[in-house]
């Protein structure tokens, strides 16, 4: 397959034109993530590839170019969540990876300003344990959420420090030097970013990660960008819901996943 540069992405405008996502839009415009096709005239097909998340779109492919996808697949997203765009890629999945993938739900939220408000919000930001303070991620603290694994999506899918200051945002919760939660745009499109919350496991239920959240969507309001929350569990709607999100439906994403060791593929 073949893999566009950022400033050829247009081509798959017209197959991913009905998609609903902003880490689709932010690889088709540009902005980050890895794109391939079979052809560079018209493909017929896709392979979008961002952070953990591979989306397919267009027309299933058969034969030889079958194979080349799901080497593809297996090379750049064998432990990623692949997201079907309609049923009969979600069949090409199944047929094409028989005992080799388990599939998992994901938790869409509804679009919609309306329902934050500004004041609970605020109120969740100053509700932090003695000791516990807000900040805005920055150049510094770029380079330390890197360093450790549960923290490094708060940063990873930008190349630079710069990148992240100049298109990104974030703001993490301090216990003296050391980050232990935080929100962070994942991905980025135009007008809109993807969010990504953690919190370091022996900081958990003490508000960081509301707070954390609460901080970020404020100041994508005010910055008139939408903070999208996609959520990975029940958990993470049930948090959403509270920030002011509306919980809009459940999806299936998959896995390439060795049912017989039980592990994902490498």
């Amino acid at each position: 397959m073949i893999e566009l540069g950022k400033e050829k992405r247009q081509i798959i405008s017209p197959l991913c034109g009905q998609a609903d996502n902003v880490l689709v839009h932010g690889a088709v415009q540009g902005y980050m993530g890895r794109v391939w096709v079979p052809e560079l005239t018209n493909p017929a097909y896709c392979l979008i590839h961002l952070g953990d998340f591979a989306y397919l779109f267009g027309i299933c492919p058969k034969g030889e170019q079958a194979m080349e996808l799901r080497a593809q697949l297996y090379r750049e997203c064998g432990q990623d969540y692949i997201t079907p765009s309609d049923e009969r890629w979600a069949e090409w999945l199944e047929e094409s990876f028989p005992g080799e993938y388990r599939v998992l739900s994901r938790y869409s939220m509804r679009r919609d300003r309306n329902h934050f408000s500004e004041e609970a919000l605020e109120s969740y930001c100053g509700n932090l344990p003695a000791g516990i303070r807000l900040k805005k991620i920055d150049k510094r603290l770029y380079q330390t959420a890197l360093k450790e694994e549960w923290s490094r999506d708060f940063c990873s899918n930008f190349e630079t420090p710069e990148e992240f200051e100049q298109n990104g945002l974030g703001f993490v919760a301090m216990d003296g030097r050391k980050i232990v939660s935080g929100c962070s745009a994942y991905g980025i499109s135009q007008g809109m970013f993807e969010i990504q919350v953690e919190t370091r496991k022996e900081y958990q239920r003490k508000g960081l990660a509301l707070a954390c959240s609460a901080r970020f969507i404020l100041t994508c309001l005010e910055q008139g960008i939408y903070p999208s929350w996609d959520a990975i569990s029940l958990q993470s709607v049930g948090l959403a819901e509270k920030l002011g999100y509306i919980f809009d439906r459940e999806y299936k994403v998959y896995q390439l996943y060795d049912m017989e060791s039980g592990l994902l593929m490498a």
